[in-house]
């Protein structure tokens, strides 16, 4: 009786090992290609920009945009403030995003659109 219970339970445990080895292989697969799509992390300086406000209707907007990740203002609002975007760049292009910045409404004027890229780092 002993000997059925030890070679049931080797069994279990044979079966347990080989289905843990199996799961971790994927997960490592999916990993691996997960990790050779980078992102790419672009600055980019707008302008007409003039209070906070501003600056989180910009990047509430470009949050929006597919492939997008983040969307962070650097600093305080100036007339010419920077963003650091980071995005996949098989969902979307920099034109992309720069068309959705200049899309933004204003958040004193909401029919206005006076934001305008000046540059890419």
């Amino acid at each position: 009786m002993k000997s059925r219970y030890f070679k049931a339970m080797l069994f279990a445990c044979a079966i347990l090992f080989t289905v843990s080895k199996t799961g971790y292989s994927q997960t490592q697969n999916s990993q691996e290609q997960t990790s050779s799509v980078k992102d790419t992390t672009v600055t980019v300086k707008v302008t007409g920009i003039t209070c906070n406000g501003d600056l989180a209707m910009i990047a509430d907007h470009v949050k929006k945009v597919n492939g997008v990740t983040s969307c962070k203002p650097i600093g305080k609002a100036s007339t010419a403030s920077s963003f650091l975007i980071n995005y996949d760049p098989t969902k979307t292009t920099y034109s992309s995003l720069v068309k959705t910045v200049e899309a933004t409404p204003s958040c004193d004027y909401p029919d206005k659109r006076p934001y305008k890229v000046k540059s890419k780092n």
